[in-house]
């Protein structure tokens, strides 16, 4: 996916709260930015360099959105707003070998019905496969880890993603690790109790679980290869 807008240089000055942090810009011009993810908010330590995209709509009061974070072992791609453009270029190009009996991708709205699912994927045959997709961004040693916290639009979505798999099609939450110094995902309990019994008995019940890191570049961001999930 080429990313080809204009980047500021910044830093952080502090974190507002989990969606809003103080930047300096480099002329010392304190700001505030857009934070995407609760996660990038917390990896926000006074310093840390951040690239920020400046909005062009014209009633937003807050102009900047952070694109990128540097954290000490590499960059990180912080908008959440593309994860659904980096699924659909990895389907299209055929990276995801996990759906390479599914020839169409349809992205669903808000009219189509189906709680919190983000794509329906359907093969020659008529069999369709449900897809969600979440960024996972927090990291434990070598590995990226989730789940990390658990929200009312997730859980609805399990619930939908159930009774998908009750007429047959198969039914997954594709993982999109938007960074390059990861070698695995691994699943942990450690971080949010209710999440991860949430995700647990939900995999135990026929939810599948992909996860995908990414090459990371200003220009271009784009899925390239699949991490194994550890339990």
């Amino acid at each position: 996916m080429e990313y080809n807008h204009r980047l500021i240089k910044a830093e952080v000055e502090k974190v507002y709260n989990n969606l809003i942090v103080d930047v300096k810009l480099e002329n010392s011009q304190i700001v505030p930015a857009f934070c995407g993810a609760t996660e990038i908010a917390q990896m926000c330590l006074p310093k840390t360099p951040l690239w920020l995209k400046r909005t062009s709509r014209p009633g937003r009061i807050i102009k900047y959105n952070i694109s990128f974070i540097k954290t000490p072992e590499g960059i990180i791609f912080a908008n959440p707003k593309y994860n659904k453009d980096l699924f659909l270029e990895a389907f299209n190009n055929k990276k995801i070998s996990e759906f390479a009996n599914y020839s169409k991708c349809k992205l669903l709205g808000s009219s189509d019905n189906f709680n919190g699912i983000d794509f329906e994927l359907t093969a020659e045959s008529g069999k369709k496969c449900f897809v969600f997709v979440s960024p996972v961004y927090n990291k434990a040693n070598e590995n990226v880890i989730f789940p990390t916290s658990i929200n009312f639009f997730e859980i609805n979505m399990m619930e939908e993603m159930k009774k998908r798999r009750q007429t047959g099609a198969e039914t997954f939450v594709f993982m999109i690790a938007p960074r390059e110094d990861c070698m695995n995902a691994r699943f942990v309990w450690n971080r949010d109790a209710n999440a991860s019994a949430a995700y647990f008995e939900a995999a135990k019940n026929g939810l599948n679980f992909l996860c995908y890191g990414c090459k990371i570049g200003k220009n271009v961001i784009e899925i390239n290869r699949r991490l194994e999930i550890l339990y």
